[in-house]
């Protein structure tokens, strides 16, 4: 089945700056060696250079800093949270966007129809979250979960499944799989912006 790709006009258009170690800890008034955990911890992703320094993308630290509900410095560029929404049914994702129109300020919204596409797209995008349909045909929302639990880079992106059979054995389920919450369909935005806690990741830029 192809792919139900929509990507927020102008998500695209910043350039990554690179951060040292040091230009992080001042910016965000922390030590040098808690911002070196953070990347030792894979919760915080790094690269080094070919003479073994450590650089952070400017993405990397937005998404690190929205995912922990830490405020957004300016320089950082927009607050705003990028979900990814997985579903087989494009009348869902519709459904879904309509929904999230009235946060259009705070939401980046993506969407795709395909299990097995969500996978490469969590690793090229980098979403602060995932809403995944448990049930899809060509790969099922609890083994998505699963897999992008096994990935360690991955583990800063929050995973919310969503199902229109919600019980507490899907719930326990999900849970298991890696989620951090099960909802039932149709989707209540207001308790996924509860679940990401937009107001407080987005307090910086009021």
């Amino acid at each position: 089945m192809g792919s139900g790709i929509m990507q927020q006009e102008g998500s695209t258009a910043m350039t990554d700056q690179l951060y040292t170690t040091h230009d992080i800890s001042r910016l965000l008034q922390v030590d040098p060696s808690t911002v070196s955990k953070w990347i030792d911890r894979g919760i915080l992703m790094a690269f080094r250079t070919p003479g073994g320094h450590r650089r952070v993308r400017s993405a990397d630290l937005r998404t690190f800093l929205i995912t922990h509900q830490m405020p957004v410095p300016e320089e950082l560029g927009s607050g705003t949270v990028r979900l990814l929404v997985v579903d087989d049914e494009r009348a869902v994702l519709d459904a879904i966007k309509r929904a999230f129109k009235p946060f259009a300020a705070q939401v980046e919204l993506q969407t795709t129809t395909s299990g097995v596409e969500a996978l490469l797209l969590v690793s090229e995008q980098k979403p602060h979250g995932m809403i995944i349909d448990l049930n899809m045909p060509d790969i099922d929302g609890l083994e998505v979960c699963r897999r992008i639990r096994a990935r360690k880079q991955m583990e800063g992106v929050r995973l919310i499944t969503m199902t229109s059979l919600h019980s507490p054995d899907v719930v326990e389920q999900s849970k298991q799989a890696g989620a951090l919450a099960c909802m039932a369909k149709p989707l209540d935005v207001q308790q996924v912006l509860e679940l990401f806690r937009v107001p407080l990741a987005l307090s910086a830029k009021r």
